[in-house]
């Protein structure tokens, strides 16, 4: 029975509430109800769909108003990150800071493209790649970092590489205690120190060591040489661009993206396989924003024996230690041309700057000088493809590699 719609009471089949008097109120019009049962319906099916398009629209507007971040996104650093082979301790010893002295040599000035280049994707890559309208361009864009200031450099390189500021400013600071120390004197080295980024290339476990100044151990009974050594040994090869370069010992491979930045032509020999292997998938990695990697010229081999293939080389750095210079490197000196080599027992190596003079009447002399003065420093020793120490013995066993 219908109820009073003011005191609830039964109400009569017809008339008003016989409890309270009140009039009886009108029944609802069943074709009302079943229209507001069907637009409740509709409504319900519709909503969902209402709120996906209202969700969607709104990222829209969000995305539009987003300033996207042009930087490439690299492997999470260290990940993939090995040591240098034929790593060495060096001389510590940091003297206080300094800013760049602006009377430092730049032998590359006259060479180095105007301009700025852009952001381009390459083909096949993790992310965005510098170049511009010509590869010699895209290898140009590390000479054009301001060394000015800190802050000019921080700027620089937060908009043109994926480096985050707490490794760029230790890099500055570090960079300031290489000029105190002297271990830097040349303007384009200081450029390719600043601009190369070494935390790329050790390992995850020792990623806060990457800009102490020590030798750190990268796996296969290795390291990578400390900024310190690898500044020194760089600055003593007196590197032009043009020059034919040869390492001996690609390890991480940092010595070579720095080398990179430098020359148009570096060759790297890497003895350990598994280490080999490593370091090519990094500089594959890394060639997105930094295309240089991709000209340098890879070989797991030994490299006593050189590389006669490329032949003559304008200069040669070794980064392990041996008792002895081996003569195939000699011979694959260039006239006039510099190698850099740590000669002496396992104890202690004296770091030899070598210089291969021609003579009036045939031949040659080579000049040697200490880099270091007389101070011995400990490198990983100079092995063989078995994991033997080399001997003169060997010199004449892989002449035609």
């Amino acid at each position: 029975m219908p109820a009073c719609h003011r005191c609830g009471f039964e109400l009569p089949d017809s008339g008003p509430c016989q409890n309270c008097g009140a009039a009886r109120s009108p029944a609802p019009s069943a074709s009302l109800s079943a229209s507001h049962r069907a637009a409740a319906t509709v409504f319900g099916f519709l909503l969902p769909f209402a709120l996906c398009a209202t969700l969607i629209a709104v990222s829209a507007i969000a995305y539009c108003l987003h300033v996207p971040d042009h930087r490439a996104q690299l492997p999470e650093v260290g990940a993939l990150g090995v040591g240098e082979t034929h790593g060495g301790t060096g001389p510590t010893g940091a003297r206080g800071e300094s800013s760049p002295p602006a009377s430092i040599a730049d032998p590359f000035t006259d060479q180095s493209p105007a301009g700025a280049s852009s952001l381009v994707t390459v083909p096949g890559a993790t992310g965005p790649a510098r170049s511009s309208t010509s590869q010699a361009l895209a290898l140009g864009l590390g000479r054009q970092l301001p060394i000015g200031s800190k802050k000019a450099y921080l700027a620089w390189m937060l908009a043109h590489s994926s480096e985050s500021r707490a490794f760029l400013e230790r890099k500055w600071d570090r960079a300031q205690v290489l000029l105190t120390n002297k271990d830097i004197t040349n303007q384009a080295v200081l450029r390719a120190f600043l601009y190369t980024p070494r935390e790329f290339f050790v390992r995850s476990f020792n990623l806060k060591k990457a800009y102490d100044n020590t030798a750190i151990p990268i796996g296969f009974g290795q390291t990578i040489s400390g900024p310190h050594m690898v500044a020194n040994m760089t600055e003593g090869m007196d590197l032009r661009r043009s020059d034919r370069v040869l390492e001996i010992g690609t390890g991480s491979g940092y010595q070579s993206a720095l080398l990179s930045e430098l020359c148009d032509h570096v060759y790297t020999i890497e003895i350990v396989p598994p280490l080999f292997r490593q370091t090519d998938q990094i500089y594959r990695r890394l060639s997105a924003l930094y295309p240089e990697y991709g000209s340098i010229v890879r070989e797991n081999a030994d490299g006593y024996f050189g590389w006669i293939q490329y032949a003559p080389f304008q200069k040669i750095i070794v980064t392990a230690g041996i008792d002895h210079i081996p003569p195939p490197l000699l011979r694959q000196l260039a006239p006039n041309g510099i190698m850099i080599i740590p000669v002496g027992p396992p104890s202690g190596q004296t770091v030899l700057r070598i210089v291969k003079r021609p003579l009036p009447g045939g031949g040659f002399a080579f000049e040697r000088s200490d880099i270091y003065h007389g101070r011995k420093v400990i490198f990983v020793p100079f092995t063989s493809t078995g994991g033997s120490r080399h001997s003169l013995d060997d010199s004449g066993a892989g002449a035609g590699q």
